[in-house]
């Protein structure tokens, strides 16, 4: 399986971060428009079998996230090092392509995700 990283609503001096990012641990990234939402995961990373992959609900976000696919736990952690190298710090919402979410649309994700990430923020808080 290819390197990928999904792009979602990375514009200016953060994309092109990410982007050098990419290169540092030989990923390809792929932007994805708003008007895609709504197909698999497993259609917008190209992964054998998704090539006629049913869309399901569009659900329109704003924030930043970051995809991951083909990814190892050392790929990660040289990604998140170049991402902070490169001027772009932090991503708060990020996730891996795996076998339980490859079917789910980039709306699905972004709102399991999301709801991670607050519930993070929460347990901090309270500590």
């Amino acid at each position: 399986m290819k390197k990928l990283i999904l792009l979602y609503n990375f514009s200016g001096e953060r994309l092109s971060g990410v982007r050098l990012s990419a290169v540092s641990v030989k990923a390809l990234t792929k932007e994805i428009a708003k008007a895609d939402y709504g197909k698999r995961l497993g259609s917008l990373a190209e992964l054998k079998g998704y090539e006629n992959a049913e869309s399901g609900e569009l659900t329109d976000f704003d924030d930043e996230l970051l995809v991951m696919c083909g990814f190892g736990s050392e790929d990660i952690d040289m990604l998140l090092k170049s991402l902070r190298k490169h001027g772009v710090g932090r991503v708060a919402l990020k996730a891996i392509i795996t076998d339980t979410n490859k079917d789910w649309t980039s709306g699905e994700l972004y709102r399991a995700v999301k709801e991670d990430h607050e519930e993070m923020l929460r347990r901090r808080q309270q500590q």
